[in-house]
């Protein structure tokens, strides 16, 4: 069903892009420029879904005001840390983050919608890239982000899981989920996701999630986040790919994303942002930001964090890199346009090309494709 308000909002949305861009417009390509910095035409939802011994958060679009009178969901990083650990912590340590989305909004009456699983990194967890996946929703695609246990935070400080999954066998069942949820008679979701095309995007290990499930039957693209490839051996799926990091990554080199770039097949990008660190595309080095963030508030409260794991949950954080909120534009950007085109939503690509750089004057990047 087609909502009027909707195509109403997308039209304003158009407009007010290219009052934003740079203005060129041409016959084929109407809407020009960062047209995906800013959120869509849509409001984001959220809901969260069990699947065995983990939870799956599931992102999907909202039609513009149905969204009122409910607050915007948040989330702590200490519901993912182990028992033992958590009872070490004082109460008050347990900021919040606020994410753009509204949990059990009802969905959009459009639809369904394109699939897009999300694939968190070492030591992590499922919301960690809220700014993201909010954002996805709001441009009508729904995401799926299962907890990865097996490498979340909670395994690297002590609490494996209880029922553990090959990353691929999570994904696969991630899908599954998806489907169940697409045809769950009365439920939130139900007829509104679109099952048989997929793509994944996912950060550092989850990145290599994304590649090694790009070539599942039906995947259109798969998008790393800080992850990449020392080997130019890699067997990289024949499936359009678009690689995105941070040039002072500590973690994953900018030369092993780079080399991944070079070695996938044809269709391949590269967005490289200028003083983007490992966790440039992540919520992470917003949380706790104004206690001197998550490493330090752990620390602070005489927490025992191994120090591979504070390298891990600071690099990206320091002074002398991009504040992380001047890089998600770029990474909205070019990760939504690059879901629309895959998705063949636009026909042609749509600022997926270095000619955007005047649209980002919070941040400096470096593109090229192949």
């Amino acid at each position: 069903m087609t909502n009027p308000a909707r195509i109403l909002g997308l039209a304003l949305t158009i407009v007010t892009l290219h009052a934003c861009g740079d203005g060129s417009t041409t016959e084929t390509d109407p809407i020009s420029g960062a047209a995906y910095r800013n959120a869509g035409p849509y409001t984001a939802g959220v809901t969260t879904v069990a699947l065995a011994d983990r939870e799956v958060e599931i992102w999907y679009p909202v039609d513009a005001g149905d969204e009122d009178g409910r607050p915007r969901d948040a989330y702590f990083i200490r519901d993912w840390l182990p028992d033992f650990i958590d009872a070490l912590l004082p109460a008050d340590a347990n900021p919040p983050f606020e994410t753009n989305a509204y949990r059990a909004a009802p969905a959009s009456g459009d639809g369904p919608f394109p699939l897009v699983l999300f694939a968190h990194g070492s030591a992590s967890f499922r919301t960690q890239s809220t700014f993201l996946t909010t954002h996805l929703a709001t441009w009508g695609f729904v995401v799926v982000a299962p907890d990865y246990l097996e490498r979340g935070l909670g395994n690297a400080l002590g609490q494996p899981p209880e029922q553990p999954f090959d990353d691929l066998e999570l994904s696969r069942a991630a899908v599954d989920l998806a489907k169940a949820e697409n045809a769950r008679t009365g439920g939130l979701l139900e007829g509104k996701i679109a099952t048989a095309r997929m793509a994944i995007t996912g950060h550092s290990a989850g990145g290599g999630s994304s590649f090694r499930f790009g070539g599942e039957p039906g995947v259109v693209t798969y998008i790393p986040l800080s992850a990449g490839s020392r080997s130019d051996s890699a067997d990289f799926p024949n499936t359009p790919s678009m690689w995105l990091t941070g040039d002072i990554d500590g973690i994953v080199s900018v030369d092993g994303v780079i080399t991944a770039f070079e070695n996938a097949p044809p269709s391949s990008r590269l967005v490289i942002v200028q003083g983007g660190g490992h966790l440039a595309p992540t919520d992470l080095c917003r949380i706790g930001a104004d206690g001197g963030g998550i490493v330090k508030i752990g620390l602070d409260a005489g927490l025992p964090v191994p120090e591979g794991l504070q390298r891990l949950g600071t690099d990206g954080c320091q002074d002398d890199a991009l504040p992380a909120e001047d890089g998600w534009p770029v990474f909205k950007h070019f990760v939504t346009a690059q879901l629309r085109w895959a998705f063949g939503i636009d026909a042609a690509p749509i600022g997926l090309s270095a000619d955007v750089a005047a649209d980002f004057p919070e941040a400096q990047f470096t593109y090229r494709e192949r």
